[in-house]
């Protein structure tokens, strides 16, 4: 009998990074993406490389204290309204749990700015005047003169310094550039999961980085065909979200472009992507929602076998939707319908196609 999950989802949350690249070649992307690499130590997905993001951490990022702070600083109503908004269903961790929490719309936000300064050194967030001076354009805005080592050790080991952090600098998080774009769940094989909530931020210009030695090895801004191909190459290894979201990024090669889509689409909803794994003859497959042969994602641990080729597999099924890995780097997004809530198809540049 398969067993019934009992596992602990941790909610969590990632940013999508893009800065526009000063040196353009002709036909190719004018934006570099941020990654980072984990340290072998890692607890979960070691070696990986990986967009900045950790877990939500409910004392320090869904305080009412955040709502003091806002309000401290000028933040209106209707401008902390304009997050919540939206015609699409929103998947189910935007529902928060206490009711004298922040809505999760912000904590999530607040979440993965923090972390990212915990990871790099950079604080995206808007001052007063920034705040009022109504340039807001679309683009994320970040702060670095001030003591960033100083101040990202003491958030890294206490995230309640966070609120501090932003309380001495007078700024808040710059919530209202990062844009909803996906939420993936970790399949239901792995006994360390987590439910995370991805973000995109576009900027106009690469920020100083300084990474945190225990959380970062080393980190890169490359275009996402840079990053795929290096994945295919076995030079880096991208976890399945990570791999479909720089699959999808490659339908735009300009920023501008890329940003009014992210800004129109935010507003459009998201569902969770819980894979389901299934084991064939020559691959493994992750089964995502829309397939046809999606079922029950949470109903048990046990990896199943089809007894298939991947490509049999997939005979016959009018609606496919898949991630199909025939070695650790040799992956391949199957998709043949237009996705929900306005999104992007991932583009194929696997060299070996699987078609």
């Amino acid at each position: 009998m398969a067993k019934q999950i009992v596992a602990n989802i941790r909610k969590s949350s990632s940013l999508i990074v893009l800065a526009r690249d000063k040196i353009k070649a002709e036909k190719q992307t004018d934006y570099k993406v941020l990654m980072f690499k984990r340290p072998p130590q890692a607890t979960f997905m070691p070696n990986s490389a990986v967009f900045p993001g950790g877990v939500l951490e409910t004392h320090a990022d869904e305080t009412p204290l955040w709502r003091k702070h806002f309000d401290n600083m000028g933040v209106s109503k209707l401008q902390l309204s304009l997050l919540t908004q939206g015609t699409g269903k929103k998947s189910d961790i935007f529902t928060k749990e206490n009711p004298e929490s922040l809505e999760r719309e912000l904590s999530l936000r607040i979440a993965t700015v923090r972390e990212a300064f915990e990871e790099l050194g950079v604080i995206f967030c808007r001052d007063r005047k920034s705040l009022t001076d109504g340039s807001d354009d679309g683009y994320g805005k970040f702060k670095e003169d001030f003591d960033r080592q100083h101040w990202q050790k003491l958030v890294h080991d206490d995230a309640t310094q966070f609120l501090k952090l932003c309380e001495t600098l007078e700024i808040v998080p710059d919530l209202w550039s990062l844009y909803e774009w996906s939420n993936w769940v970790t399949p239901a094989t792995f006994k360390k999961r987590f439910n995370a909530a991805f973000f995109v931020i576009v900027l106009k210009t690469i920020p100083d980085l300084i990474k945190e030695k225990h959380e970062v090895s080393e980190f890169a801004w490359k275009t996402p065909a840079e990053y795929l191909q290096q994945h295919f190459k076995k030079e880096i290894w991208l976890p399945p979200p990570q791999f479909y979201e720089l699959s999808r990024l490659l339908n735009y090669s300009e920023l501008e472009q890329f940003k009014k889509f992210a800004q129109k689409r935010s507003a459009e909803g998201l569902e969770a992507i819980l894979p389901i794994e299934r084991k064939c003859n020559d691959s493994r497959v992750n089964l995502l929602p829309g397939d046809d042969l999606y079922d029950n994602p949470n109903s048990s641990t046990d990896l199943v076998s089809t007894h298939k080729t991947a490509k049999e597999y997939r005979n016959g099924v009018k609606n496919v939707h898949r991630i199909e890995f025939y070695d650790s780097n040799d992956m391949v997004v199957q998709l043949n319908f237009k996705p929900p809530h306005g999104h992007l198809t991932p583009i194929n540049t696997n060299p070996k196609k699987h078609e």
